[in-house]
């Protein structure tokens, strides 16, 4: 992350003051367009304060809270949240809600080390296992689904998914005709290929990207836990495969070979053959959600992501075919199962 100005500084130190800190260096930190953070320096460690976003819903948080506590007991370079004075780790302050964490070291790699696709599979793999041991309290409030897009745009006054469209279409006839389309054919695929009969499991959703630091060899932090819910393992995934490599063959093999190696239970006939379509299903919703965020606040480059991810779905769905006999070899499920190729 990379230090910005930040206007609402006291705000920010009032807040701390439920942990009984007065902050020596108090930087606002950029990226993380779900929540705020600023990272709190004059102590024993840097720590990191978060404010949540009205959008966040306050009955989500403790699910969050909950996994990453328990994940720390299990080893996880995490950040678990810390109480505050009161024992609770989450405190209201000016009408907010904010929660403090440790600061994780280390960088993220670099987007084309081969390497690290593999590690980064390997790693979901391996919390994907101790996932299983965690005594989950069932679906997190407010998250459903990678399909179920109504769930995603309640949060911004919409009904439905539906209504949303309505919305864009208004605006950009011809991008939200794109994703309809593609919403539908994959809403096809999915039920043809029997998504839902997929056990729900506790996902992370954001093993991608920036989130997995290191220093060196050493995986010093995953981040970002604010979108961990349940849903099939697939799923979570696809969302990494479609962020860390699209429709890249290559980035797909190293990724995927590091899941096979370590997934426990391996990756059924079933479960290979859903990936290229639940991967297109979470490039649907990082089109959505943006979309209805920004609807509401008015940021033009949300809607510009959300257009930029609408114009490679049509990539997306050309590659399913070659995607699928891939990841069937790299999963040791080279026949073709139930499926028909499409």
């Amino acid at each position: 992350m990379t230090t910005t100005p930040e206007p609402d500084l006291e705000a920010a130190r009032r807040a701390l003051r439920a942990w009984g800190i007065e902050a020596d260096r108090l930087t606002a930190l950029q990226g993380g367009a779900v929540n705020e953070h600023w990272l709190v320096e004059g102590g024993e460690q840097p720590l990191v304060l978060r404010r949540y976003r009205a959008r966040h819903a306050a009955e989500a948080t403790p699910y969050e809270h909950a996994l990453l506590t328990f994940l720390e007991g299990r080893g996880w370079p995490v950040a678990a949240p810390i109480a505050a004075l009161d024992g609770d780790t989450i405190v209201e302050v000016g009408d907010r809600r904010w929660s403090l964490f440790p600061y994780l070291p280390g960088e993220p790699p670099d987007p084309d080390d081969t390497r690290a696709l593999l590690r980064k599979g390997a790693l979901l793999a391996l919390l994907h296992t101790d996932l299983q041991e965690w005594d989950r309290p069932g679906q997190r409030p407010t998250f459903s689904r990678v399909d179920d897009l109504d769930t995603y745009v309640r949060p911004d006054g919409y009904p439905s998914y539906g209504a949303l469209l309505e919305w864009f279409e208004t605006h950009d006839p011809e991008h939200a005709s794109t994703l309809e389309r593609t919403r539908q054919r994959n809403a096809f695929a999915l039920e043809h290929l029997e998504y839902r009969a997929q056990p729900a499991v506790v996902t992370y959703n954001e093993c991608l990207g920036n989130n997995v630091l290191f220093e060196g060899d050493t995986v010093t932090g995953l981040l970002d836990f604010d979108f961990a819910h349940e849903d099939a393992r697939v799923a979570d995934i696809a969302r990494s495969l479609l962020v860390d490599c699209g429709p890249d063959l290559e980035r797909v093999r190293h990724w995927m070979t590091g899941y096979t190696a370590h997934a426990d239970p391996p990756l059924s006939t079933e479960e290979a053959d859903l990936l290229p379509d639940l991967i297109v299903a979470n490039a649907i919703w990082n089109a959505v959600v943006p979309l209805s965020i920004a609807s509401r606040s008015g940021d033009a480059w949300m809607v510009e992501a959300a257009r930029d991810q609408i114009e490679e779905l049509p990539a997306l769905e050309a590659k399913k075919r070659d995607l699928r006999r891939l990841i069937r070899a790299v999963a040791g499920r080279p026949e073709p199962g139930h499926l028909e190729e499409s």
